[in-house]
């Protein structure tokens, strides 16, 4: 089973989504312009395509380790999703991915776009690392 991630941002949603070895994390692409309700269609979809068998959200935490003024609407936005899906919904620390990915895709001219869902994908890859270092 595969595992997906969500970088839920203000005006976009960056996905990423490992491999059934749980090595490597792979850009899923963005969802974006959708209601809520449109998103969790979505999201199901992907699930059922890729086999997905666990889902991450990515939790915006401080510097501080204080919540920030996202952290309460993402922790809802969670919540949305486990009453909508069969499958565990798990919240990851995000914190500086979305800086990292900034560095990252500088130059390119795709930073905005891209943004969320190199995001989704750095801290995706930093879970399945602390997972199977966890077992070692």
């Amino acid at each position: 089973m595969k595992i997906l991630a969500i970088d839920y941002g203000e005006q976009r949603l960056g996905l990423a989504v490992s491999d059934d070895n749980h090595t490597m994390a792979m850009s899923k692409g963005l969802l974006e312009g959708l209601s809520q309700t449109k998103i969790i269609q979505k999201i199901k979809a992907i699930v059922n395509l890729e086999k997905v068998g666990l889902l991450v959200v990515g939790l915006p935490i401080g510097m501080d380790n204080q919540p920030t003024a996202w952290t309460e609407e993402v922790k809802r936005f969670a919540e949305k999703l486990r009453s909508h899906l069969t499958i565990p919904v798990q919240m990851v620390d995000e914190r500086l991915t979305t800086q990292m990915a900034k560095t990252l895709l500088a130059g390119t001219g795709q930073t905005k776009q891209k943004k969320d869902q190199v995001a989704a994908q750095i801290f995706l890859q930093d879970y399945l690392d602390q997972q199977r270092n966890a077992k070692t």
